[in-house]
């Protein structure tokens, strides 16, 4: 059952925190959205932003993040010129990665991914150099341009009764054993409920309340050309090397699925990305390195998502994870379900705080 109108305080304002604030704002509730910084976040705007649900996952993180795809689709129908391209994913050889076995499992989950040879491959990525026997496409995959897709979401969920605060939370407020806001240098700003979806930070604006996260910050390092003409149309993975181009036409690189190698020097790991690129890209002498980025992914320690309310604490609401690009439309649609209607999603289910949070206490 519906509570009603309610006044909500996200903070963040990646692309969890601004899914999760528009997602409240079209049901009517009153947001306020609180972040250091401007809209667009910190991990979100060095992430390679593909969206997908890869071999790697066991079915209930699969369903939450096909699920969350198929939001991705209904937003981009819903907000026009909300920047997201989901032109599908070619997977090349990989030493790590048994083809024929992703397709046949993912195709028994219903995922719309096929082998194909050289010659699809070819009409598919017509500038691609690899020239495989086999590969794999998996059609509904694809990528945001998610630093802009936070802006667009801000702005859009802004034109309701939702405000946005430049301003560092110094932590959370709370009364009788509920969160009732959260703190900053220039005051309290009061809530019904706080959702903190704030990445990184996550854990420091936690531990007021004695609540411990676990929470793991790989580095992830991406080389970013300047503008090209169009040379991609989707995700490239492949054994080395993951990339995609632009909207903007630039083509941006990682080494892998976490991105965190050649960080040693990341200057050096950027030049090689570069070179990688390259060679995989026939693009004549035109790539140009323009800047590399090493971004910080929050990452809970078995690697899925932390999602709901931590026990023992009312008011208070937790998102963060890693893949965020992916899980940001389904993530802010089911947050919002469960704030506003206290219905919590079946897909939810495995990926509630209590298995991660520990010593509540919000007195």
């Amino acid at each position: 059952m519906s509570r009603g109108r309610i006044q909500v305080v996200v903070v963040g304002a990646g692309i969890v925190g601004a899914s999760i604030a528009w997602h409240l704002a079209r049901r009517g509730a009153w947001v306020t959205i609180v972040a250091d910084g401007e809209p667009g976040g910190v991990a979100t705007p060095n992430s390679l932003s593909w969206i997908n649900s890869n071999p790697r996952f066991p079915r209930d993180y699969f369903d939450l993040r096909t699920r969350s795809m198929a939001e991705w689709r209904r937003l981009a129908a819903e907000l026009p010129g909300l920047p997201v391209k989901l032109a599908g994913s070619v997977y090349l050889p990989d030493k790590d990665l048994d083809l024929e076995a992703f397709v046949a499992q993912h195709t028994a989950w219903g995922y719309r991914v096929r082998l194909i040879d050289g010659d699809e491959l070819k009409r598919i990525e017509p500038h691609l150099t690899f020239a495989p026997e086999m590969a794999a496409y998996a059609e509904d995959e694809g990528a945001a341009e998610s630093e802009d897709a936070a802006r667009f979401l801000v702005e859009v969920a802004g034109d309701g009764d939702t405000s946005f605060r430049n301003a560092r939370v110094e932590g959370l407020a709370s009364s009788d054993g509920r969160v009732i806001g959260v703190r900053t240098a220039d005051g309290t700003l009061l809530g019904d409920e706080v959702v903190v979806a704030a990445g990184v930070a996550t854990p420091e604006i936690l531990a007021g309340l004695g609540i411990e996260l676990p929470l793991e910050t790989p580095a992830g390092l991406l080389a970013h050309t300047t503008p090209v003409p169009p040379l991609l149309n989707g995700v490239i993975l492949g054994d080395g090397i993951h990339m995609r181009q632009k909207l903007d036409g630039c083509l941006v690189g990682g080494a892998s699925y976490e991105g965190a190698l050649l960080l040693d020097d990341a200057e050096a790991g950027g030049r090689e990305l570069l070179r990688r690129m390259s060679e995989g890209v026939d693009a004549g002498d035109s790539l140009e390195l323009d800047r590399i980025t090493v971004g910080y992914r929050p990452t809970p320690p078995k690697g899925f998502p932390i999602v709901g309310r931590p026990p023992g604490v009312d008011g208070l609401y937790v998102a963060v994870m890693h893949s965020g690009v992916t899980l940001a439309p389904a993530i802010g649609l089911l947050a919002a379900q469960e704030l506003l209607d206290g219905e919590r999603d079946a897909l939810l289910a495995p990926f509630g705080p209590e298995q991660y949070l520990m010593g509540a206490d919000a007195a």
